[in-house]
């Protein structure tokens, strides 16, 4: 565990191994506890709201330097650390044909160089929409992904170090390079869970209906189209939202559509395959969906979700949010301003802006086909706690009157709170976008960048869970690393969990898409930790119905096996002594038909 902040490095406790089984799902987890004691009792998720400030936006719009200085018809904006220095730069897809990208280099004092040399900004742009930073090939770099949805072929562009990028081939990376593409934004992840991410096009965007493709990475560094459920439809797809919904270890996906047809959830069977769940979900309501963003805005231990309408010709929408019941479906709130208030919503973002503690939504507003002028407000919805929203009504953020597009958050100066970028011209005229700085408070806050080793290595599927006494309530909170969120929106992969008056985290863990488990204690505020992905377990499953897990140790080493099906109230399983010339020691399991989910402890005695 890395201090990135104060370049400082932790010293790690006493580290235990965990094991999770699920016979249904074909999960396993190792979970690696880096304290020999766990805390227990049962954790109560506070509903009282904290005392309420103005509903001020503590945001400056910076208006020196070269951001916010050239207008075009800007659409998506994506914050990626391309250099690996430790400060997110950002990227900027501009709309018009013939235009040019911008790339713009994060100086680390708050001030950003405009990159003019190399092809991510020297290709004339074939109106390009969503992008992604994602390293794809698992070199250490964040490669750039670019979607068109004029007919022209999405770009992968892969970064090759020293700040250069080479834009790939069909050869290279195969039909993706040269397919048809009609997408706003292509999303990735790693359904398949064997380490390297995979590609979704939704190809519908403005209305049209072409069939959605799903890339599977190969492993070295080319991608191939899989034909199955994800792609049997035919609609004006937009936007495909990845997320663990049923928090069973693998990535399911929501594709948005207008038309009036409705939305689709997917549910991936752990086999690499994906059943269409929408029916039985609750996500069934008829709109004009563009975008969507998954949150745990109640704290409760799953995602969920916020879906943004728009019509660019008729009359206004309202938005759909839905809660997530824990069951794999979902319940539609119909009350509030949040889901009340009709207009042409575009791009939406969960994010703890003054980091009290619970998860706020920041929402795009833009203009119909022949647009006023004077522009429209976006909208800020502050979290208050009870399960409720109240909207912010003062600040530039909100009061600033522009056709919006999408709004990329990132944490651009490193001190802990979130800003954004927010283009504003997009289809309809150039104009200038703008980056919000956030003022801040005195809350405190955790900021951990995940480097994936068996898992992907942007770490894009894992979920961090954090535990603080939060004005005297122990409070879990959980983030799942996407990047691909709102509407053709890039945020930053460092995840940034506000902690409002907590002196201390007591525990934080990061569940990898591999099912590895890492686990810290009593760990400082107000900090930026580095947490690379520990690969000590070998797991194995020889038949259907058993798998092994081998510990690897010092001889002699006796290991207490304990199980748990909530990581919370263990059980005695086995003991284990390592003998073996190769320092290991294996467990045998089988679990029984239709048994629940279970976690396996090895605690070294």
């Amino acid at each position: 565990m890395h201090n990135a902040g104060s370049r400082k490095t932790n010293k790690e406790t006493p580290m235990k191994l965990l094991l999770e089984v699920s016979a249904n799902v074909r999960m396993y987890r190792v979970v690696f506890q880096h304290l020999l004691r766990v805390l227990a009792g049962v954790v109560l998720l506070s509903t009282v709201a904290q005392a309420q400030p103005a509903l001020v936006a503590p945001f400056t719009r910076i208006t020196n330097g070269v951001i916010g200085v050239e207008s075009a018809m800007s659409v998506a904006a994506a914050w990626g650390d391309y250099d690996n220095d430790g400060w997110v730069d950002l990227f900027v897809s501009n709309h018009q044909p013939g235009a040019r990208n911008w790339l713009f280099r994060n100086n680390s004092n708050g001030t950003f160089t405009k990159i003019t040399s190399g092809s991510v900004v020297t290709d004339a742009a074939t109106t390009p929409w969503g992008v992604s930073w994602v390293d794809y090939n698992n070199d250490g770099w964040l490669d750039l992904i670019v979607a068109s949805h004029n007919g022209s072929p999405s770009i992968v562009y892969r970064n090759i170090g020293g700040g250069s990028f080479a834009r790939e081939t069909a050869a290279e990376v195969g039909s993706i390079a040269t397919d048809v593409s009609i997408s706003h934004a292509v999303t990735c992840a790693d359904y398949d869970n064997d380490g390297y991410l995979d590609l979704f096009a939704a190809n519908g965007s403005l209305g049209q209906n072409f069939r959605d493709v799903l890339y599977r990475n190969q492993g070295n560094g080319s991608f191939i189209q899989v034909s199955n459920n994800l792609t049997t439809l035919i609609l004006s797809s937009s936007l495909g939202s990845w997320c663990d919904y049923d928090n069973d270890g693998d990535m399911d996906l929501f594709v948005t559509h207008s038309g009036a047809v409705g939305n689709s959830l997917f549910r991936n069977d752990g086999a690499g395959h994906f059943v269409d769940a929408t029916t039985n979900s609750g996500l069934v309501d008829i709109g004009e969906s563009i975008g969507a963003a998954w949150g745990d805005y109640d704290n409760d231990g799953d995602l969920d979700l916020f879906v943004t309408n728009v019509r660019l010709n008729g009359a206004v929408i309202q938005n759909f949010f839905y809660r997530n019941l824990g069951d794999g479906t979902f319940a539609r709130i119909t009350t509030g301003e949040l889901v009340t208030e009709q207009d042409r919503f575009v791009n939406c973002a969960w994010v703890d802006y003054d980091n009290d503690g619970w998860l706020d939504l920041f929402v795009t507003v833009t203009g119909q086909v022949a647009p006023v002028p004077g522009g429209v407000n976006n909208r800020l919805y502050r979290n208050q706690g009870d399960g409720t929203f109240v909207k912010v009504t003062q600040g530039r953020l909100v009061t600033d009157q522009r056709y919006a597009g999408s709004s990329a958050w990132g944490d651009y100066d490193n001190d802990g709170f979130s800003d954004v970028f927010v283009t504003f011209g997009t289809i309809f005229t150039s104009d200038r976008s703008a980056l919000y700085h956030n003022d801040g408070n005195s809350n405190s806050w955790i900021k951990v960048k995940c480097v994936g080793s068996l898992s992907n290595r942007s770490a894009i599927g894992a979920k961090v869970r954090v535990l603080a006494n939060i004005g005297g309530t122990h409070r879990w909170q959980m983030r799942q690393i996407v990047g691909s969120e709102g509407w053709v929106t890039f945020n930053s992969l460092d995840v940034l969990i506000g902690l409002g008056n907590a002196t201390n985290i007591i525990t934080l863990r990061v569940e990898w898409p591999s099912g590895i488990v890492q686990e810290f204690h009593n760990v400082a505020v107000k900090q930026t930790l580095t947490i690379v992905e520990r690969t000590t377990l070998a797991i194995e499953r020889p038949s259907q119905g058993e798998f092994n897990v081998t510990l690897k140790g010092p001889r002699q080493q006796r290991y207490r096996l304990e199980a748990s099906t909530n990581l919370t109230i263990w059980s005695p399983m086995a003991s284990l002594i390592i003998t073996n010339v190769d320092r290991t020691v294996s467990f045998q399991h089988t679990p029984a038909v239709n048994a629940p989910q279970r976690f396996f402890r090895a605690a070294a005695e």
